[in-house]
Formats: C-alpha cells, structure tokens, sequence
C-alpha cells in the first residue's frame, strides 16, 4: 500500500512530519531513537492493512522539529501525540511504540487514557538500575561537529556495534549478538539519522531507559498488547518486564522477527472496526517562516523547503549536486514574507525521493516542473546554484512560458582537459566502508571544497584565499547531505562538468543574469559563458548568500 509523507503544523509554528497510510480506524505509530518513521515501514505495511497508520518522527528526529518543552519523563513528547489527535479530529487512536515509541506510549496512555484505545508495546522492557548506570556512563557519544570530522567515526562506531553486542558499547561475551553484522547500508542510514538529530540526538533515547521499568509499564490502566519477541537483542529485557507479572489488562503476544508485526495486528483485529480515520489536515504556515513541504511527483514525492507568502512570482532556487534545500536556503532570507520561494531537494538529494535513474540535467528539470504543476505555478523565477543553473535552462527549454528569468550562481561551462580532469577526479566513491573510513573520504572532499579549487589540486596555485576558509558546522551539514546522496553525486556532478553550455545558452529565450559571489574561483566561467552568449547579462555578487538581493532584485526588475 502507498505510503506518503506529510508535515502536520503546529499552532506555534513548529512541524511534525509523519508517514500516512492505509485505511481504518486511525494507528499513531512511534519509533526507536535515534532514527525515524522510515524504520517502521514493515510495521506500517501490515498495520495499514486494517488501521490507518501515521507514523511519526519524534520531535528533534528525522523530518521533526523539536517542538517538546518538557523533555524530562518524556511527557512533553506525549503531549505531541495528542496535538496529533487534535490536529486530525480524533477522539483516541491505537498507539504503536517500538523501543523509545514504546515508552512515548505508555506515558501518552498514562496522561491521555480516554485518548487510547490501545496501546501496543513492541520492544518494550524492563532496565535495571545496573543497566541504567552502565548507559549514563558510555552508551551516549558526543556528536558536536569537530574540524577533524572524528564525530562522524564516532557515530559509526555506534550504529556498526549494535549488531555485535548490547548494549552495543560492551565487549562483555554475555553481551555478544549471535547474529550477523549488520548490512553497510544499515549501518550507513543510522549514521545518517544520527547526525540529522545532532548532538540532541540523545535527549529522548535517555529519557525513554530511564523510564524504562516494570514500575512505570504497569502504571498503565488502557488494554495493552507487550510483544514478545524471540529473536529480539532486548528480549532479556522483555522477559524481566514480563517475570513480576503484569496486569490483566496487558496481553502477551509471542512472536519471532518474521511474525512480530502480523502477531501484533492479529490480536489488535477487535479494535479494527471503528470508523475510519479523517482525512489529513491541510499544511498550514502560521507565520511567514520557512517551512517543509512534501509534493508529489511521478514515482514519489519532493521534500520543498518554501514560504508562500508575499506577491509576485515565486523565486525557485535549486541547489548543487551534493547538497540540498538547505545550502540554498539563506538567498530568501530577505524575501521571506514578500515574495514566495521555494528550494526544492533534488531527486535522489536531501530527504527527495529518488523517482529518475539517469541523473542529468533535463531529467532534474523534468521532475521539478512536474512538482511545479503539482503546486500550480504557471510562472516562476529561478535560480541556479552550481548544477542548478543548467537545470534551470532545461526547465525553460522544456516549459518556456513558465521560466520568467533564470540567474545562473556560478556558471556551469567545462570544457577540454578541465573538464576531462574534474571527471576523473573531483568524485571519488564514498559508498560505505566497513572500517567507516569512507566517512571520512566525505568530510575532506567537503572540506577542502572551501581550501582549494579544484579540491584535490592541493597545490599553492590552488589555494582560495578566503578568511575562515573551514566553518566546521556548514562542513558538516554539507558532509550529511553528501552522505545521503551516496556515490549517486558521481553522476550529479559528471552531468554538471558535461553540460553542453557552449552550445546551450545561445538557445535560452529569457533573460539570464550569470554571475558569481566576489570569492568564487569560478568566476572565470562567467566570462567565458557572456562570450558564447553576450545578450547575458553579468554581476560579482556579495561574499553572502543574504547580500545577493540588491543584484537579483535589479536583475528581476527588468523586461
């Protein structure tokens, strides 16, 4: 059954994104930490067989903002549950919680238990206070960027053992996993999320084992379903909830891994014949603040990072091949509330789906009008950064009536031994390595993107000199979105170097404006594109991304 990802917007501003499908009466689904819903897929594809489910990220993981005030108990997370229900006009719901989601439910049906009608517990447990202590001392790493990039094998360390042992910071032989390692890619995607959530990432994990205990599970007064689960690592745990014995409203469900999910709908199937859930509430912006959006596109759905506010055409901006929204994100600060913008993730980049397997730049801009549509824009401004300015002129090729003026942010135009050079060497392979040593292939590519040009001529001829060359907190974020592109940026970036723009831009039939920031060693590309094409017209913009107005704004003004 499909599954579509939505953002539920809450009176204060905040955004919780969620996953929805099925049909039924309504399932709040809750995650393990430090991941997100996309871990609860195969739970969603059963459930959402009788239930509709909407799985969310916690607040301060995945998608969702760290909306929650009162962190301690995990009580303000319950609250968020709620805001949830009110926001879909639901009455109650069946909770699912898996791991931390678990404690996130009980304490939901112990503050809101006219709001459950059932509670279903999977991988749920019982911590001992020896437990706990041992947690408090090394389960939890420091995640705050360093300039070395060694956070990033820290984090790998992390997710590579919780398949070796738990908890996954012992060498204890009683702490040993029988099981085998767990895939690279697995282990890649939970350093992901455990960099998007940041050093915070902890925050909600802790609270969760702290509260993790026979004492508080049985505090519950709604009907419970416990999952027991026999090739779960934490089933001990489960089995020392189980031991004291717990009450009648609480019923067992044996299971193994293969079985857990339709174990658990199975003894839910009473709950499964009221009305079904409402429709999801609209997106709305309750300020004019940047926000997320998911639009549907052919084969999946965009993430948009947009504000729809203000008058006159939308400026769409459309980042580099390793990137996302986010790195383009700061032009709209002085137009945010006057103008709609809107900066999409690229296919395949940031939290996009990848709906294309040929990576170039007519197949991007296939998909980004395709997402134009969907939002019904028929007229629109763009602006290219790197790879996006080819993009742009495709989107005109293909839609001419929509693309008003195209400004081009450092000029895609390669040619010769350049070209062939950058093919060669500007993207080496960071597809996960068991050693987690690819981590930190990414980091210096990204760091040194900001030291020389091209990165890797590492030579006095290639020095940028720019103050505060190394700003370690955009390295990072550039590195995770590098990270979640994977080696598909190969492909990004070889259909940048390849662009025919020589043969291109004398066929554009808007105005363009191509141009670069005054520290950009690239600048030289500029030039060279208003010869092939002179009708261009051309600027050095601001050192800032937020400076660049004053030129756009002269440059959007004119016919």
């Amino acid at each position: 059954m499909k599954i579509e990802r939505r953002f539920l917007t809450l009176p204060d501003g905040k955004q919780i994104h969620y996953r929805m499908s099925g049909r039924g009466p309504a399932m709040i689904l809750m995650h393990p930490s430090p991941i997100s819903s996309e871990a609860l897929i195969p739970a969603i594809s059963v459930f959402s067989k009788k239930f509709t489910c909407i799985a969310l990220d916690t607040p301060g993981y995945g998608l969702s903002d760290d909306s929650v005030a009162e962190k301690e108990g995990l009580w303000g997370y319950a609250d968020a549950v709620a805001l949830t229900l009110d926001a879909f006009k639901l009455e109650s719901a069946v909770i699912y919680g898996a791991a931390t989601g678990a404690q996130i439910g009980i304490q939901f049906a112990k503050r809101y238990p006219q709001r459950t009608r059932l509670l279903i517990l999977d991988g749920a447990g019982h911590f001992s206070d020896e437990d706990k202590a041992r947690a408090a001392e090394s389960y939890f790493i420091d995640l705050t960027p360093r300039r070395d990039g060694s956070h990033l094998l820290a984090a790998w360390d992390a997710s590579r053992h919780l398949s070796t042992f738990f908890p996954w910071m012992s060498g204890r032989l009683e702490d040993r996993i029988q099981a085998d390692a767990a895939p690279l890619s697995f282990v890649q995607h939970h350093v992901n999320d455990m960099l998007r959530a940041g050093p915070d990432y902890r925050i909600a994990y802790w609270e969760a084992m702290k509260g993790e205990s026979h004492a508080n599970t049985v505090e519950v007064g709604v009907p419970t379903l416990l999952s027991n689960n026999t090739g779960s690592i934490i089933r001990p745990l489960t089995e020392a909830l189980i031991a004291p014995g717990l009450p009648d409203n609480f019923t067992v469900v044996p299971s193994t891994p293969e079985t857990r999910h339709q174990a658990l709908l199975d003894a839910a199937a009473i709950y499964a014949g009221d009305p079904a859930c409402p429709a999801p509430p609209p997106q709305t912006n309750t300020k004019p603040t940047i926000q997320n959006a998911m639009v549907r596109v052919p084969g999946g759905q965009l993430r948009a990072r947009l504000c729809l506010e203000g008058e006159g055409l939308p400026l769409i901006a459309i980042h580099d091949p390793a990137g996302s929204s986010h790195l383009v994100e700061p032009v709209f600060d002085p137009y945010v509330g006057r103008r709609p913008v809107i900066a999409f993730d690229n296919p395949g980049n940031g939290e996009s789906d990848a709906v294309i397997d040929t990576l170039n730049s007519e197949t991007y801009a296939q998909v980004l009008n395709a997402a134009l549509d969907e939002l019904g824009f028929e007229e629109v401004d763009v602006l290219g950064r790197y790879s996006g300015g080819p993009v742009a002129m495709e989107m005109s090729f293909q839609r001419p009536e929509r693309v008003q003026h195209i400004v081009q942010a450092g000029v895609s135009f390669y040619e010769g031994e350049e070209q062939t050079s950058l093919i060669e060497n500007y993207t080496p392979s960071v597809a996960p390595r068991w050693d987690g040593s690819h981590l930190m292939t990414a980091w210096s590519i990204m760091r040194d993107q900001s030291l020389y040009w091209p990165w890797f001529n590492q030579t006095k001829d290639g020095i940028l000199w720019t103050d505060g060359a190394i700003d370690v907190a955009l390295t990072d974020l550039r590195t995770r979105e590098l990270l979640k592109c994977g080696d598909r940026y190969q492909d990004a970036y070889n259909a940048m170097w390849r662009y025919p723009m020589r043969d291109k831009l004398p066929k554009l039939s808007v105005p363009c404006l191509l141009c670069h920031p005054s520290w950009e060693p690239v600048g030289y590309t500029t030039a060279l594109a208003q010869a092939v094409d002179p009708r261009c017209k051309s600027a050095e913009l601001a050192a800032g991304m937020a400076d660049w107005h004053t030129d756009l704004d002269a440059f959007f003004n004119t016919p």
